[in-house]
């Protein structure tokens, strides 16, 4: 083809008809200018699908990961709402001075050091910026509503912090020569009535409280993600 227009050209020129020439070079130099534009626009379009496919990957990995969170705080949450259950359980025997369920009591207060805690499948929002892969991410509100689930998830986790030293700290003094852990047996159950106990597990019940209130926050909150996914998903495929 290009030896074709050299050769024209070339008769062209020797001919000594130069009007016809200069129309015939316009007109070979916008062919080559459309031949580099639609490269350009090729090489763009597949640069834009190329991105498409990662924007995608990145959703369904992130879709992936806070799915698993779901599965963990759901199982979380269970768990420190039969805790949450047991406590106010323990506090009606001792406001009601039942000595008869002294041991029930007793099991009760050893369940104390029990705690849900929960772990997430990482970080994700720092992992996209450290990626690079947070600027493939065309939907600003999915971004933005990652880093408020991980802003939940620090929250969570200060609150089994402060529960775990509430443990450490208060519980183990308390029941110190109270239970026997052996025999599963209140040795001193008078003492399992008395206000150090009742406060502990009134702040039990405050704090498992709490964090079913932050964990619930959690899994509406990966809800909402995982919708606005399935739709930029679903807009992708299309």
């Amino acid at each position: 083809m290009i030896n074709f227009f050299r050769k024209t050209r070339k008769q062209l020129f020797s001919e000594n008809r130069f009007t016809k020439y200069l129309f015939y070079a316009i007109g070979e130099i916008i062919l080559v200018v459309i031949g580099i534009l639609i490269a350009l626009q090729i090489n763009n379009w597949n640069n834009r699908r190329v991105e498409k496919e990662e924007e995608k990957k990145s959703y369904r990995n992130i879709k992936r990961q806070i799915e698993d969170d779901r599965k963990e705080l759901t199982d979380v949450k269970a768990f420190n709402n039969y805790f949450s259950d047991t406590y106010k359980h323990a506090n009606e025997i001792i406001r009601a001075k039942d000595y008869t369920k002294s041991d029930s009591l007793a099991l009760i207060a050893m369940g104390l050091s029990q705690y849900s805690d929960f772990n997430s499948s990482g970080n994700i929002y720092e992992t996209l910026v450290n990626s690079g892969n947070l600027e493939l991410l065309k939907n600003d509100e999915i971004t933005s509503l990652i880093q408020q689930l991980e802003t939940t998830y620090i929250f969570a986790n200060k609150l089994e912090t402060v529960h775990w030293e509430i443990i450490i700290n208060e519980l183990s003094p308390t029941l110190k020569g109270v239970i026997n852990f052996d025999a599963f047996k209140a040795v001193k159950p008078e003492k399992l009535f008395e206000v150090e106990m009742q406060n502990f597990i009134v702040e039990s019940i405050y704090l498992t409280s709490a964090k079913d209130s932050v964990y619930s926050r959690a899994i509406r909150e990966i809800d909402t993600i995982v919708s606005l996914i399935d739709t930029e998903l679903g807009t992708a495929n299309d």
